[in-house]
């Protein structure tokens, strides 16, 4: 008990401390921030939910404590608690939540289960922060407006030439646009990845209560979240800020969700390949140095996966699979 309690606060400490280095304004620093809700998720996937509950609470007490109850709060509404109660979702048995025996009490969520909470998440902050804006400001309006001329004058010194002030203004306009929906993605990203390398340090450690599930077949979302993705695109485009905002955030945190079906479907597929390490390593490399134009596709590919099951047709099977199924 000592030892889990001991694990608890380290893993709480750890994480405010990671949060805490965001005031810095480096690339590592940013990169050490992302990684925040990892101690928190490797606390509860392997000493237990409560371990996580405790450790979740001491960071957001400490950062408190370090820097100041407004930044604490930001931190447990973004981080801790989003962080705690996805790994507890993914680590406790179905059994738990249905209240009554089945016939594999054992049994846990499905990956998709767990990446559609994430982009639920996702949305509810970009959401929050959208939300936020329009109160702050009195109105949508005037809060893109202001914080455009923030950002402009901001990034002013990194556009040289004469048009310089044009292109900077153009920028700020654009990460205004599209920042609500970004953030959805970009936070579904951060949960997605720190509760893989927390599942994978818990695994390792054999302290992993569930069994690890072959990603690339497992991750399947519901084709309902498909039509849902489509309606909200249509509904950005075609209602006026600030819905259309709003709208635009669901389909951020929704799009995000479908690029990681993409990217499962690309690793199932190419399984049995010669070149399957050069090509997925070119795809990755796509996806963070060509993002603007490479995750729309794949989250495209995720999608038609959806509707059709690309990965369960023999077509697209690679061999070993089809004759295990023989």
């Amino acid at each position: 008990m000592f030892h889990r309690i001991a694990v608890a606060i380290g893993a709480g400490c750890a994480a405010a401390l990671l949060f805490a280095v965001s005031a810095q304004t480096s690339a590592v620093a940013m990169a050490l921030t992302y990684l925040a809700p990892l101690p928190i998720m490797i606390a509860t996937l392997g000493w237990g939910l409560d371990s996580g509950a405790i450790a979740t609470t001491i960071s957001v007490a400490a950062l408190a404590l370090l820097a100041e109850p407004l930044s604490a709060l930001l931190f447990a509404a973004s981080v801790a608690v989003p962080g705690w109660a996805l790994a507890a979702f993914a680590v406790t048995p179905v059994a738990r939540y249905l209240g009554t025996r089945t016939s594999a009490p054992s049994a846990h969520v499905s990956v998709g289960s767990i990446v559609s909470l994430a982009s639920v998440i996702g949305i509810l902050g970009g959401a929050a922060i959208l939300t936020a804006v329009i109160v702050t400001y009195g109105g949508y309006g005037e809060g893109a407006r202001q914080i455009a001329a923030e950002l402009a004058a901001l990034a002013g010194g990194a556009f040289g030439g004469a048009e310089s002030g044009k292109a900077a203004q153009e920028f700020a306009e654009t990460l205004v646009r599209f920042g609500p929906s970004a953030i959805a993605g970009s936070m579904l990203l951060m949960l997605c990845v720190n509760l893989y390398s927390a599942a994978r340090s818990a695994q390792l450690s054999h302290r992993l209560s569930r069994p690890w599930p072959d990603l690339p077949t497992s991750l399947y979302l519901p084709w309902l979240l498909g039509v849902l993705l489509l309606g909200c695109i249509a509904a950005a485009y075609a209602f006026p800020a600030p819905a259309g905002q709003y709208f635009a955030v669901g389909a951020g945190g929704l799009g995000g969700a479908f690029v990681l079906q993409g990217l499962a479907v690309a690793h199932a597929l190419s399984r049995g390949l010669a070149l399957r390490p050069v090509m997925l390593a070119a795809l990755y490399a796509c996806c963070v140095l060509r993002a603007k134009y490479t995750l729309p596709v794949v989250a495209a590919l995720g999608l038609v996966d959806a509707f059709t099951r690309l990965r369960d047709r023999p077509a697209f099977m690679p061999a070993s699979n089809l004759k295990t199924r023989k």
